[in-house]
């Protein structure tokens, strides 16, 4: 527990470290229409409009993502029921018209099966008496 305490006061330690270089740039100047930020000031402002920037770009791509995952399973979903609707059509279009092509061949059938003779009974799988 004591290392735990120990890591997390030294990074505590060079947090604060860090913050107070980002802070305290006194070199930075941030223009915001006509208006010049510079000093601790600037940083901090620049700091912030970086950062909401950042994170008004994540939200932003985030809704995008999700707009074109909806869209383009939309997509996928809709072409899916158009060809099976086309093909239900194609069938219904085209059933009617080979329907005379159907008659000699069910003919043909019929024929043919009356001629064949009954299959014979399957062998019966029994073990001999030993």
């Amino acid at each position: 527990m004591k290392k735990v305490l120990a890591l997390s006061l030294l990074l505590l330690f060079f947090g604060m470290i860090a913050a107070w270089f980002a802070i305290d740039a006194n070199d930075l100047v941030v223009t915001v229409g006509d208006e010049d930020f510079d000093g601790p000031l600037g940083a901090l402002l620049g700091t912030f409009i970086a950062g909401g920037v950042f994170a008004f770009l994540a939200v932003v791509m985030t809704v995008v993502a999700v707009m074109v995952g909806v869209v383009m399973a939309g997509v996928g979903v809709l072409l899916v029921c158009v060809l099976a609707f086309a093909a239900v059509v194609a069938m219904a279009a085209v059933s009617p018209l080979l329907l005379p092509l159907l008659i000699p061949f069910g003919i043909y059938w019929l024929l043919k099966r009356r001629n064949r003779k009954p299959a014979a009974a399957a062998p019966a799988l029994q073990h001999s008496p030993a």
